[in-house]
């Protein structure tokens, strides 16, 4: 049975023994019921024995969605499994929604996708009340293993098969796992067990999370503890700007007590099939770029993205790109660095070890201090580079050198643009070149937005681009001609402007003469322009100057 509840005024939905109607119940959803304080009394819990799908949204006043009536059913059940078919659970615009249910409710043996959204009172998902006479030195917490003989294990939330967690602007979450009186005696000497009790929490079928927003969000358990990702694919931790997100794991006999535990505490085992990783907000480079995470502890990493670190000058341990032998696509934006890797203290060894041999897509935004050095071939490798994205880069005065360019052998894709001071995309000074440069798989090129650009190459050299099909140019007024030497674009039939936000061919032969008769064309109608300029206008110079080829 599916039922939708949606704007009702009503402060109670079900009331004990009346449960008939949960028994069957298959997908429940609840929206804009703004009186409702909780959804279900502890009494009924035992009954929703179909339950699938269970979604509420917008419920003004919801500050439990189960709540202790007692009746004593959370003595009754404690020890049984409830919710025991739930597949989804979804909490959204829940403004005074404190936790989900006490901790003897909150088993999840079937459910697969978990999504938190706007729950700005949500301070813990999980209680966990957990005490033992004896406590050994290490309690592994693993949903996979679940036994009902142990108290430890019974009284923590158990997502054994979750798939999916999103969790989102919840304002006052300060951890995932809340862990209380994991011991009741609390002599001197037990005191200090206490703090050095080391939780293992697994995750055996999780693919994807996704933690953005969470401004307290600390770590997933303020006990010390570890925890386990062995499906884990897909990680995206956005502005949580007071986590610690990575440290690296320590040897039990090297246990440290710290004030707040990492968000992760990683070896080689804890992420061991993580695929795409994303990163933002200024603190969440630490334990990349203090060097401590230069082991395989991302063997299978395919996609890093890295956004907002603008305040601290940030730049990646050349060790820890290196740990990275399966990378193929870097993201970079809006950023507060010089260089990309960092080689300093680089060993002769390291030194004979490209990194990014395996990157094939490079996008690079918002980055005001980034030079030439990026892309230098002495320690980078971009020999399977297909896809080339720079923007907003304002210290580049050119973006490659020759010897770089002529290793882009894969490359289909270039786009540059709103580069300020970039003047020519190709640089070959120093540089002695034997033959063409050749861009053999290159057929989409871009450059917009690039004032001081001059040429595509000032150098005299051939320039060969056999399968280029697109041509993009915008605002780039001093580009007088596309090279200085002989160029050819067999395939090229025609090149794209961009006029009045309306893109317009234009085409003369050639890519170079093309350039040519635009840029006189150009200059024509500044010419004709500037005449009917009244004193009083005067100042519109500059507004010509900035939007050529517009």
């Amino acid at each position: 049975m599916d039922l939708k509840l949606s704007s009702v005024n009503i402060h109670n939905i079900w009331h004990y023994p009346s449960s008939s109607s949960l028994r069957h119940l298959y997908h429940l959803r609840v929206e804009g019921c703004h009186n409702l304080k909780y959804l279900f009394p502890s009494s009924l819990v035992k009954h929703l024995l179909q339950l699938k799908i269970l979604q509420i949204w917008d419920c003004n006043m919801m500050e439990q969605v189960i709540f202790t009536d007692g009746l004593g059913a959370e003595d009754q059940w404690r020890n049984h499994t409830i919710f025991s078919k739930l597949d989804l659970l979804s909490l959204k615009d829940l403004p005074k929604l404190t936790s989900f249910c006490f901790q003897n409710y909150s088993e999840f043996p079937c459910l697969t996708n978990l999504r938190l959204k706007k729950c700005p009172f949500l301070k813990a998902f999980i209680s966990i009340s957990v005490s033992r006479d004896e406590p050994r030195a290490d309690h592994h917490l693993q949903a996979s293993n679940l036994g009902h003989n142990s108290a430890v294990l019974n009284e923590k939330v158990v997502f054994p098969s979750l798939e999916k967690l999103q969790i989102q602007n919840c304002d006052s979450l300060e951890e995932i796992i809340e862990a209380q009186g994991l011991i009741a005696d609390t002599s001197t000497t037990k005191s200090i067990v206490r703090e050095t009790t080391t939780i293992t929490f697994v995750f055996p079928k999780l693919i994807y999370l996704r933690l953005n927003t969470v401004p307290r969000l600390k770590s997933f358990c303020s006990r010390m503890h570890t925890t386990q990702w062995p499906s884990l694919k897909h990680m995206e931790v956005i502005e949580c700007p007071k986590a610690h997100i990575f440290a690296l794991k320590c040897p039990k006999s090297q246990v440290e007590i710290s004030n707040q535990q990492p968000l992760f505490c990683v070896n080689e085992d804890t992420f061991p099939v993580l695929e795409e990783l994303t990163l933002k907000m200024n603190d969440m480079m630490k334990g990349i770029c203090d060097g401590q995470l230069s082991l395989q502890c991302f063997p299978n990493l395919k996609l890093l993205n890295l956004h907002c670190f603008p305040e601290t000058s940030t730049t990646l341990p050349y060790c820890f790109i290196q740990s990275l032998p399966k990378l193929q696509k870097l993201v970079i934006n809006n950023a507060s660095i010089s260089e990309i890797v960092w080689s300093e203290g680089l060993s002769d060894k390291g030194r004979r070890t490209s990194a990014f041999y395996q990157l094939k897509e490079l996008r690079l935004s918002k980055l005001p201090q980034l030079t030439l050095k990026t892309f230098q071939p002495s320690l980078l490798s971009f020999k399977k580079l297909t896809t080339l994205e720079v923007i907003s880069c304002h210290g580049f005065i050119n973006l490659m050198a020759c010897s770089t360019a002529k290793s882009l052998m894969l490359l289909e894709r270039l786009s540059v643009a709103d580069c300020e001071m970039i003047e020519e995309i190709i640089a070959c000074e120093g540089e002695e070149i034997q033959g063409s440069i050749i861009f053999p798989k290159l057929k989409y090129l871009k450059l917009s937005g690039l004032p001081s650009l001059a040429s595509f190459s000032l150098a005299h050299h051939s320039l060969e681009f056999p399968v280029l099909q697109m041509v993009m140019v915008t605002k780039c007024p001093k580009m007088r001609n596309f090279c200085q030497g002989d160029l050819s674009t067999s395939n090229l039939q025609q090149m794209h402007v961009a006029r009045d936000k309306e893109d317009e061919l234009w085409w003369e032969g050639d890519l170079n003469t093309t350039i040519k008769q635009m840029f006189q064309v150009m200059v024509k109608i500044i010419l004709k322009d500037f005449k009917s300029l009244t004193f009083n206008n005067i100042t519109n110079i500059n507004c010509y100057l900035v939007h050529l080829h517009t």
